[in-house]
């Protein structure tokens, strides 16, 4: 009798041979939403199971996972960034755990994760693979790692969709209301290609048989299928192609840009390596705050270091409970205003950069 993986990898074969365009759209679709219910369902299985696995406690102001296979330089490319002294060596399999290291820019003090070697059927478990990608589902950014060679890049990122991690792209707006009778009813907007049957019969892969489905925006299949799956993880990422000093074919790294933005280095040169840490800086979203204290002293060392969209609120609940509930105003100079030492309040917006002071009622 044909095991769970066995059945994943005929669905695997057959997406393979079947030529994809507008008669076949549906069928494909339907093709992956039995693979994902089947990676559920081996997901469940194994979670009972032993061993032990990688831990590594998130530290710094945001954390970035390396994930490529092995022996295309990540450690050196690590080494090179944070200088770790993670071991490095000429052969695969070097990295056998998890090792740390923080990149010190601008301020912000970033986590960078080396991470063991993907091999193929990761997701299924090969090569400790499943635990490895269990880490990265919590990073912040993929950096994801080839060589001068530059293959592989579609099978990686296959593997992380595998098991939820779902690179640049967004959550859909998509909720659903289950029932008991009814079917499944379907809320969407006119402007949608994708045709109610195939809705329902990716529905149906999941189990789900009566519900309200509310669909708010363009979306596809795989779109769906993340939703159905319900345990997926949207992630940005980026590409470093390392040993760059080596040679390799241009027209190759070119059509890696399909996956994302690209870092062409050498960890052993140092090329590039400047280039690739502003790249991690701006693709990470930062916003850096520097606070000034009553004496007009302004710590220029070490800002609060948050994300985009963060307010003035955000701020203050970052420094202490305290100081919000004290809150009477903040006087903030930033280069997009005019103004110096404006006079903002709590759901004021901050920029990277701004100077921030904290006044309270006491």
């Amino acid at each position: 009798m044909p095991t769970i993986e066995d059945r994943i990898k005929e669905i695997e074969q057959e997406i393979k041979k079947t030529k994809y365009n507008k008669a076949t759209e549906s069928h494909i679709g339907l093709l992956k939403a039995k693979m994902a219910r089947l990676q559920l369902e081996a997901e469940s299985h194994k979670k009972s199971g032993g061993g032990s696995g990688f831990s590594v406690p998130k530290t710094g102001d945001a954390t970035v996972a390396l994930v490529g296979y092995p022996n295309v330089g990540k450690s050196s490319l690590v080494n090179a960034m944070t200088h770790s002294g993670s071991e490095v060596g000429n052969f695969a399999f070097t990295t056998l755990r998890v090792i740390p290291g923080i990149l010190k820019y601008k301020g912000c003090q970033i986590q960078i994760l080396d991470l063991p070697g993907i091999i193929e059927n990761a997701s299924s478990g090969s090569g400790r693979g499943r635990e490895v990608l269990a880490i990265v589902r919590n990073a912040d950014l993929v950096l994801l790692v080839t060589d001068n060679e530059a293959k592989g890049m579609d099978k990686i990122i296959e593997e992380l969709r595998k098991v939820g991690i779902v690179l640049n792209r967004k959550r859909k707006n998509i909720s659903m209301k289950r029932a008991n009778t009814g079917g499944i009813r379907i809320r969407k907007p006119k402007s949608l290609n994708l045709p109610e049957e195939q809705i329902k019969a990716i529905a149906k892969e999941f189990k789900i048989t009566n519900a309200e489905l509310y669909i708010r925006e363009s979306v596809d299949s795989d779109d769906l299928i993340d939703f159905f799956r319900g345990n997926v993880v949207y992630l940005p990422s980026m590409i470093a192609v390392n040993k760059i000093d080596l040679p390799h074919d241009e027209s190759k790294i070119r059509e890696l840009s399909s996956f994302g933005k690209i870092a062409e280095v050498s960890a052993s040169t140092g090329k590039g390596v400047e280039e690739l840490k502003e790249m991690i800086y701006q693709s990470l979203s930062l916003v850096r705050v520097f606070l000034r204290d009553k004496s007009g002293k302004i710590d220029y060392e070490r800002p609060l270091v948050l994300t985009e969209g963060t307010t003035v609120r955000d701020v203050c609940r970052n420094i202490s409970r305290e100081m919000l509930v004290s809150f009477k105003y903040a006087i903030l100079r930033s280069d997009r205003s005019k103004v110096n030492d404006m006079r903002v309040g709590l759901e004021y917006s901050v920029a990277d950069g701004d100077i921030i002071t904290i006044v309270s009622r006491n």
